[in-house]
């Protein structure tokens, strides 16, 4: 149910209760006895939403939301670097709009129009746009019978149906791909956002993949069509750290042998592991690099790897995966706190640590991996 956004009696109450953090049985009292009690439920969610929001988009204001629109939403760093992307359009359609997150960020000069099938999701985009001083037209139409276009366009088809449901089936995304690949064709450009585990070999190829993300997470995959692709046939993983993104481009296609472990570890950034771009950046920088284990994505070298790219670790030692055999490699380096990392491995990191119990002064990574298929601990220091 839309809420009354447009009542300022309401924003003032929002914006109060936000402020004061007032507590929820509190709150509920206050709405049984307001204009708004047939509401109170919603708004007691509603509410719960909104520090959630202004942190995700880096706003003040008041905006129309609910959880499902917000989980699909495009946060500021990332909403930033794709607006760039239309640096040369006019005009943009910004299709399946929901809430507006990708117009947000869109340059107020720029011709922008919202169009989604939900009439509450467009009333969301038209009030959202005007709270933070960018009115936008806002269409309740379906996109793929619009009787009119702008030159570029952005989508992203809706995912998830249901509260708490991260829609794994992607051939059942509306719009489709291959709609979505109709729809391309009636624009100058644009671009698509994807699920970031979306089958790659689905992509058209004359287009250009990017792997988005922030914060230690692959957030979004984008597929550029038209005048938008820089790098047609390639893929691109772009990591926002600080507002600073920095790319990568490659074809994904490079393997790496598998070797024994050497004097570091390196953890690819989440971006080019989606994109499976570390091996190729791997070994452009380490001709030497090789990964310790088939299907894990650690790479090994005996030098460090670009620290854009690669978390690296100086290796201490390694030990078959055994409680009592890790214990005595802790000791030997008299290592007290651990952090544990994992992966081909099926264990709680805060349970094995408490069960290692470590005694001694210095501080290191644990990592519980695979080393040519068989189950191992590596101790490492951050380097």
């Amino acid at each position: 149910m839309f809420l009354p956004f447009d009542d300022a009696e309401f924003i003032r109450f929002v914006n109060e209760a936000v402020q004061k953090k007032t507590e929820v049985l509190k709150l509920a009292e206050m709405l049984s006895k307001s204009p708004w009690a047939n509401l109170r439920g919603s708004i007691l969610d509603y509410i719960a939403l909104v520090p959630k929001y202004r942190k995700k988009f880096e706003t003040d204001a008041i905006l129309a939301c609910d959880k499902l629109a917000l989980e699909q939403s495009t946060a500021a760093d990332i909403g930033r670097y794709k607006a760039e992307l239309f640096e040369k359009a006019t005009s943009v359609d910004d299709l399946c709009c929901g809430m507006g997150g990708d117009s947000f960020f869109l340059p107020k000069n720029l011709s922008v129009r919202g169009i989604d099938l939900s009439e509450e999701r467009v009333q969301m985009y038209r009030f959202n746009t005007r709270a933070l001083g960018s009115p936008r037209e806002a269409l309740c139409e379906d996109i793929r019978e619009l009787k009119s276009r702008g030159e570029f366009f952005t989508i992203d088809p809706a995912r998830r149906q249901k509260d708490g449901d991260n829609q794994r089936n992607f051939s059942e995304l509306t719009p489709t791909l291959s709609e979505v690949i109709q729809i391309a064709r009636d624009y100058k450009g644009g671009m698509a956002k994807l699920p970031p585990g979306y089958p790659a070999n689905e992509f058209p190829t004359d287009c250009e993949i990017i792997y988005l993300g922030a914060k230690n997470d692959c957030r979004e995959c984008l597929i550029l069509f038209g005048e938008l692709t820089k790098n047609p046939g390639k893929t691109r993983a772009v990591y926002i750290e600080n507002s600073v993104p920095k790319s990568w481009v490659g074809t994904s296609s490079k393997e790496l042998t598998i070797g024994p472990l050497s004097q570091f570890l390196a953890e690819p950034v989440s971006v080019l592991v989606r994109s499976h771009l570390f091996a190729e950046i791997a070994q452009k920088e380490n001709a030497d690099a090789h990964l310790i284990s088939n299907g894990i994505a650690y790479v090994t070298s005996n030098s460090p790897f670009d620290a854009s790219a690669f978390h690296n670790y100086r290796v201490l030692g390694s030990v078959p995966l055994s409680t009592g055999k890790v214990k005595k490699l802790l000791k030997e380096f008299d290592i007290g706190k651990i952090t544990l990392k994992k992966r081909g491995v099926e264990i709680v990191p805060e349970a094995e640590i408490k069960r290692l119990s470590p005694k001694g002064k210095n501080e290191a990574i644990l990592f519980y991996t695979r080393i040519a298929g068989e189950k191992s601990a590596i101790l490492t220091m951050k380097y």
